[in-house]
C-alpha cells in the first residue's frame, strides 16, 4: 500500500491502513452472521433490542473507527472510539427498547434513529478527525474534515457499486455458456458480505491514502454550487417579493409550508457554506455580493415564517411527532438563518467570514440536540405520549392507533395507564389495539356492534352469502381504518351488472366521516361458484360537502352503471371508474 505523501497529511500509515481493513472485515462478518440469524429465525436474534445494538455496533462504528484513524498508536484516538461505541451503545439500547415491546411500528422509531446517527456522526467524525491533527479547532480543517468525510464515502460507494458491476459481467457472460457456477457463487449471502467488506476496506484505504485527489474532486463540486448561489438568492428575493403581493394565505393552503420553508432555508446556507469555502476564496463580483448579501438577510423571516406555519399547525391540530421534529429543525434553522445573516450584513475585510463561528456553533448544538432526541433527556415519543395521555377522555380511535403503533415503548406505557383509568369501551377498544401484533391486523367484526347495511329503496335485497362475504371483506383501507359499518362508516351495497346477461355484480361503498371531510372506498363483488369475491377496490378522499352529496344520492337511489370499455359507475354527479374484467375488457 502506498505511504501517504506531502498532500496527504492526515491520510493513514501502514498500520492503519491495515487496521481499516481489518474493520471492515469484521463488519462485514458480523453482518453475516447476522443475516444468518434471520433466516435461520434464531431464537438468539429475535428482540429488537439485541438486532438493534448488533447491526449499530456493527456498522456504525467500525465506519466511524476506520474514517477517522489515522495512527495506530495515538493513545486519543483509542479513548475517542472508544467513547463513540459507548455511546453507540447507550443509543441503541435506548432506541431499541422503544421498539421491543409487542410490536410497535419499527420505522417510527429506526428512521429517526438511523437519520440522527448518520447526522450526528458526520459532525462527530469531522471534530474528531481535526482533533487528532493536534492544530486546533481552525475551522477550515473543520471544514476540509467534513467534506473528505463525504467525498471519502462517494469513492467507496462508487468503487463498490463499480466492483460488483463487474462481478455481475462476469455471471452473466458464463451464464450465457450454461456455466451456472458463478451466478450462483455470486449471490450466496456467505460470499457477498465477506467479499463487499474486503472491497469497501479497500476502498477505504485507496481514498483516504489518496485524499488529495478526493480534494480536487469536492473543489470542482464546490465550484459548481457556487454557481447556482446567485440563483437561489434570486428566488428568495422573488419569493419575498411575491410574499408582500399575495399574503401568506396561499403559503398556508399547501398545507405543508414549514417543509417548503425550511427547505428554501437550508438550501441557501448550503450554497453560501460552499461559496465561503475555507475562507480564502476571492469575493464574487460587487453585484452579486450585494444580491446574496440581500437573500442571506432574509433568512431571519424565512425561520420566523416556518416557525409560524408550524405554530398554527400545532394550535389547529395538537402536538405530534412529526411537528416535534419540524420544531427541531426550526430551531437548528434559525441557529444558521440569523447567524448568517448576520455574517452577511457585517462589514469584515473577508466576505461571509462570521459564518466560521456559526457553522462551529451550530453544527455541535445542532448534533447534540439531535443525539438528546434518541434519550429520556429529549424523547419526543414520551413528549408526545405523554400530552396525548393527558387529554384522557378526549382521544379518538385515531389518537389511540396512534399511541399503539408510532411512539413505540412511551405510547404503549400511555395506552396502559388509559386503560386501567378509562372508561369500559375505550378498555375494550386498547384491549384490542394491544391484542394485534402487526398494524394491519383486522379489527373484530363485532368491535363496534352489528354490521349496518344500506341499500336504495328501488333496489332487490342483496343475496345472504353476499352480505355475510362484504361483512367479512377487510381491504388495506379498513386495516387502516378500523371502523365497523355503522357510524362514523356507513355501508351501502349497490347493485351493478356491468354488461347485459351477465351475472349481478355488487358494489361495496363505505363511507368514512371525519370532521374536516372524508373518504369514500369502492369494492366490488362478482359471484364466484356459490360465495361472492372481491375484485377490486377503489379509495378517493372527499371533503364535507362531497360527503353529504354522495349520502344524499345513495338515499335517493341517484345511482346508475355508465359501461363503454371502461365502466362508470357514477353516484350523484360523481364517476368511479373500474376497469371491465374478461373479454369484455378488450
Amino acid at each position: 500500500m502506498s505511504q501517504p505523501g506531502a498532500a496527504d497529511a492526515d491520510a493513514p500509515d501502514g498500520p492503519a491502513q491495515r487496521a481499516i481493513l481489518l474493520f471492515a472485515i469484521v463488519s462485514g462478518l458480523l453482518l453475516l452472521v447476522a443475516h444468518e440469524a434471520l433466516e435461520a429465525e434464531a431464537a438468539w436474534f429475535d428482540g429488537r433490542l439485541t438486532r438493534c445494538l448488533w447491526f449499530t455496533l456493527a456498522g456504525a462504528w467500525p465506519l466511524f473507527a476506520a474514517l477517522s484513524v489515522q495512527r495506530l498508536a495515538d493513545r486519543r484516538y483509542w479513548l475517542g472510539v472508544a467513547a463513540y461505541a459507548l455511546l453507540l451503545g447507550y443509543l441503541a439500547f435506548y432506541s431499541g427498547r422503544a421498539m421491543e415491546p409487542r410490536s410497535v411500528a419499527v420505522d417510527a422509531v429506526a428512521l429517526p434513529y438511523v437519520w440522527t446517527l448518520i447526522a450526528s456522526g458526520h459532525v462527530l467524525g469531522a471534530w474528531f478527525a481535526v482533533a487528532l491533527r493536534r492544530q486546533g479547532f481552525g475551522y477550515p480543517l473543520l471544514f476540509e474534515a467534513a467534506w473528505r468525510m463525504v467525498s471519502t464515502l462517494a469513492q467507496v460507494v462508487a468503487y463498490t457499486g463499480a466492483f460488483w458491476l463487474l462481478l455481475w459481467l462476469w455471471a452473466a457472460l458464463f451464464k450465457a455458456l450454461g456455466i451456472e457456477f458463478f451466478h450462483e457463487l455470486f449471490a450466496l449471502p456467505r460470499f457477498i458480505y465477506p467479499v463487499t467488506s474486503l472491497v469497501v476496506g479497500y476502498g477505504l484505504v485507496l481514498a483516504r491514502t489518496k485524499s488529495s485527489l478526493g480534494d480536487a474532486v469536492h473543489l470542482r463540486v464546490l465550484a459548481l454550487w457556487r454557481g447556482l448561489l446567485p440563483l437561489a438568492a434570486v428566488l428568495a428575493l422573488a419569493f419575498a417579493s411575491a410574499l408582500l403581493l399575495r399574503g401568506v394565505e396561499p403559503l398556508w393552503a399547501t398545507r405543508h409550508a414549514t417543509q417548503l420553508l425550511l427547505a428554501l432555508v437550508f438550501a441557501l446556507v448550503a450554497l453560501a457554506n460552499a461559496a465561503y469555502g475555507k475562507g480564502g476564496e476571492a469575493a464574487p463580483h460587487p453585484a452579486l455580493r450585494w444580491l446574496v448579501t440581500a437573500a442571506l438577510a432574509l433568512l431571519p423571516l424565512f425561520v420566523a415564517l416556518a416557525a409560524w406555519a408550524l405554530g398554527l399547525r400545532w394550535r389547529q391540530y395538537g402536538l405530534s411527532l412529526d411537528r416535534l421534529w419540524a420544531a427541531l429543525l426550526v430551531f437548528i434553522a434559525a441557529l444558521y438563518g440569523f447567524g448568517y445573516a448576520v455574517a452577511a450584513l457585517r462589514r469584515a475585510p473577508v466576505w461571509l467570514a462570521g459564518i466560521a463561528p456559526v457553522n462551529r456553533a451550530a453544527s455541535l448544538i445542532g448534533a447534540g440536540l439531535l443525539l438528546l432526541t434518541q434519550t429520556g433527556a429529549l424523547d419526543f415519543r414520551a413528549i408526545t405520549a405523554h400530552t396525548l395521555l393527558a387529554r384522557g377522555a378526549a382521544l379518538n380511535d385515531e389518537d389511540l392507533r396512534y399511541l399503539r403503533w408510532e411512539l413505540g415503548h412511551p405510547g404503549l406505557y400511555a395506552l396502559e395507564r388509559l386503560q386501567a383509568e378509562g372508561a369500559p369501551a375505550t378498555q375494550a377498544r386498547i384491549a384490542e389495539l394491544l391484542s394485534k401484533q402487526h398494524r394491519y391486523d383486522p379489527d373484530r367484526i363485532d368491535s363496534g356492534g352489528p354490521v349496518v347495511w344500506r341499500q336504495p329503496p328501488t333496489q332487490p335485497a342483496a343475496p345472504e352469502a353476499l352480505v355475510r362475504a362484504a361483512a367479512q371483506f377487510r381491504d388495506e383501507f379498513d386495516r387502516g381504518q378500523g371502523e365497523p359499518c355503522g357510524a362514523p362508516a356507513e355501508c351501502w351495497l349497490l347493485q351493478a351488472s356491468l354488461v347485459r346477461d351477465q351475472a349481478p355484480v355488487w358494489l361495496r361503498v363505505r363511507l368514512l366521516s371525519r370532521p374536516a371531510g372524508g373518504r369514500i372506498e369502492l369494492s366490488l363483488f362478482r359471484p364466484c361458484g356459490e360465495q361472492w369475491c372481491a375484485d377490486d377496490t377503489r379509495s378517493e378522499p372527499l371533503s364535507a360537502d362531497q360527503m353529504e352529496a354522495l349520502r344524499a344520492a345513495l338515499a335517493s337511489g341517484d345511482f346508475a352503471v355508465e359501461p363503454p370499455k371502461l365502466s362508470d359507475y357514477r353516484i350523484g354527479a360523481r364517476r368511479f371508474r373500474f376497469p371491465l374484467p374478461g373479454p369484455d375488457a378488450q
